[in-house]
């Protein structure tokens, strides 16, 4: 199954390129970047090998999970924590979508959003689509896909540098500047640190 997750991280990695170079050269492509069809189907395939990273079965099968995966503990205190992420994700990003009133690459018809969803995150379609992540990985007791889940980071993470450096900052220079200064990346440290440590933790006391 690893081969196959290469695979797909190859295609994520291209895809995140092929993003960065039309966000890049928005005016260009603006026909591309306009077309509802084409962001549809980007972000579809988005969606489909990011999930499949985390969800595809371990390599040695369900059976073979590691040792610290297996006790009672981890499969009640795992399966709360990514029942949670997996509705706080979906939740985030169906939020955000409808604020954007807008798909993928599309310019949103608020300009730059500021509020609501954005006030705690400056990308909080791509936070939801890393929890939901995380939180399926948790639910199905993943090795492999909670593995796999730090490379889906730096993948989302290096597509919103792209955005960030190439587009909103540049549309909306002065005004993001000091977004910037007040919201976020992908919200909040503490979030992420209770989130991590609420697993961490999981983890370690079932082995006590």
């Amino acid at each position: 199954m690893w081969v196959i997750r290469i695979v797909l991280l190859v295609m994520l990695g291209a895809m995140v390129g092929a993003d960065s170079l039309l966000l890049r050269h928005r005016r260009k492509y603006a026909r591309l970047a306009r077309s509802r069809v084409v962001n549809v189907a980007l972000v579809t395939a988005h969606l489909a090998v990011t999930f499949a990273l985390v969800t595809l079965p371990p390599a040695g099968g369900w059976n073979a999970r590691p040792g610290w995966l297996r006790p009672g503990t981890v499969c009640v205190g795992f399966g709360a924590v990514g029942a949670v992420l997996v509705c706080a994700g979906m939740g985030l990003a169906l939020l955000a979508l409808r604020q954007r009133k807008a798909v993928g690459l599309q310019d949103s018809q608020e300009g730059l959003i500021t509020w609501r969803a954005y006030r705690y995150f400056r990308h909080p379609i791509y936070v939801g689509i890393l929890w939901t992540s995380l939180g399926l990985a948790l639910l199905t007791r993943n090795p492999d896909g909670l593995l796999v889940f730090p490379a889906l980071f730096v993948m989302y993470f290096t597509l919103v540098l792209q955005e960030e450096r190439g587009d909103m900052g540049v549309r909306f220079r002065e005004q993001y500047g000091t977004y910037k200064q007040t919201t976020r990346m992908f919200g909040p440290v503490w979030l992420w640190t209770a989130i991590l440590s609420a697993v961490l933790l999981i983890a370690v006391s079932a082995q006590i």
